[in-house]
């Protein structure tokens, strides 16, 4: 297993994890990376570990360029298990090498593994450390995602390492952006910020500002998932969709999301649809039966107007959109417009239990709609009104 070199003696070490198929409840349907490079200059520097089931195949690949008694740094730009599993691995191997991270990530490490005997540098917001030819600069991202995230910008090179911001759950045999096709790869990383980051867009937005307040000149964008950005345009490209998506700026969209027993439930959905087509509005509607949750999640980024229904079990919510009001509340997505509706057959007012999410989430909202077993016309004309209620909102 060989190192692949993405700049002038900078080496991708990673690997590549095929049969990834779920992440934290997040279908991850091409499998996925965790990408960890290696920095050749006076002061070898790694950035970043891998999975510890992946282990073996991130030292290949450093062997294959560099003996582990020459490395002096290792980078920690994020502790989760994904980019810190194979730290006690390497750091065996390694036992000379300093462990460069921030006062969060020292501790989150301490907590995580036996650190007796590793060595630490804490470092701040903006502070740099020169390794040779090389000079390194530090972004702390706190909550991008967890309190020890930080990014790492190789200012001759122009290149950063973000870690988890910018990444994609995106597995192939191509390493770049350019050598992929496309819509996938965007597709991927709008549903990655949508499943991992939506609850962090403040911060995402605080980071971009930081970027450009640290004055960072970036034409490679490496992140520890999926493939590479590498060019003025396509660093813009991603960076352009996260500012959009961490905005919270809607397109007027509606999604409808709904779950069925005997069809009461989906002859609403099918209702609402008509409606936001007749109000030109577009609307796009996931059945829980079909769609994966994480799915779902990515037409939130630009939607409006959100509409959850759900058939009535045993007096509570039907287990898929209890499932799914956990995940999307966990998540939680900010303003949205948002109508409870369902159906139930001797205990009305379940859905005000989907109602309580969005008030929770601040959402605007119009009276839930709950009807008793199959809906007549009358019911869903009624119902259709409800609909026109939520479309009549003004921000």
């Amino acid at each position: 297993m060989k190192a692949i070199e993405i700049k002038k003696d900078i080496y991708w070490v990673g690997v590549k994890d095929w049969n990834l198929v779920e992440f934290h409840g997040y279908s991850t349907p091409h499998g996925s990376t965790y990408n960890s490079y290696l920095i050749m200059d006076e002061k070898i520097t790694l950035v970043d570990g891998v999975k510890h089931y992946l282990t073996h195949e991130q030292i290949e690949r450093i062997k294959s360029v560099t003996d582990f008694s020459k490395i002096h740094y290792i980078v920690v730009n994020h502790v989760e298990m994904d980019h810190s599993g194979s730290l006690p691995e390497l750091l065996k191997l390694a036992p000379q090498a300093t462990i460069i991270t921030n006062v969060a990530g020292k501790s989150a490490l301490e907590a995580h593994f036996d650190t007796t005997g590793w060595k630490f540098e804490l470092i701040k917001m903006g502070d740099s450390i020169s390794i040779g030819k090389r000079s390194l600069t530090f972004m702390t991202t706190p909550m991008l995602h967890w309190p020890d995230s930080m990014m790492t910008y190789v200012k001759e090179e122009k290149l950063l390492l973000p870690n988890d911001g910018f990444g994609q759950h995106y597995c192939s045999d191509a390493l770049f952006f350019k050598d992929a096709p496309r819509d996938v790869v965007l597709r991927e990383a709008q549903s990655y910020f949508a499943n991992i980051l939506y609850p962090y867009c403040m911060q995402a937005e605080k980071a971009l500002k930081t970027a450009g307040d640290l004055g960072l000149d970036i034409e490679m964008i490496a992140p520890s998932h999926g493939l590479i950005w590498s060019g003025k345009e396509e660093v813009a490209t991603i960076l352009g969709l996260y500012d959009k998506w961490a905005s919270g700026k809607h397109e007027g969209k509606a999604v409808i999301v709904y779950d069925t027993m005997w069809g009461a439930t989906a002859a609403l959905a099918d209702a609402a649809v008509g409606e936001f087509q007749a109000a030109g509005i577009p609307v796009v509607k996931h059945c829980l039966a079909i769609k994966n949750v994480s799915e779902i999640m990515v037409d939130f980024l630009d939607a409006e107007y959100i509409l959850v229904g759900n058939p009535t079990l045993n007096n509570q919510l039907f287990p898929r959109v209890a499932g799914f009001m956990a995940y999307m509340h966990g998540l939680a997505p900010k303003g949205k417009k948002g109508l409870a509706f369902g159906s139930y057959g001797w205990k009305p007012g379940v859905v005000n239990k989907i109602q309580d999410v969005f008030t929770d989430l601040g959402w605007q909202t119009v009276a839930p709609f709950d009807e008793r077993y199959t809906p007549k016309s009358d019911v869903v004309e009624r119902f259709k009104e409800r609909v026109r209620e939520l479309i009549a909102l003004k921000d």
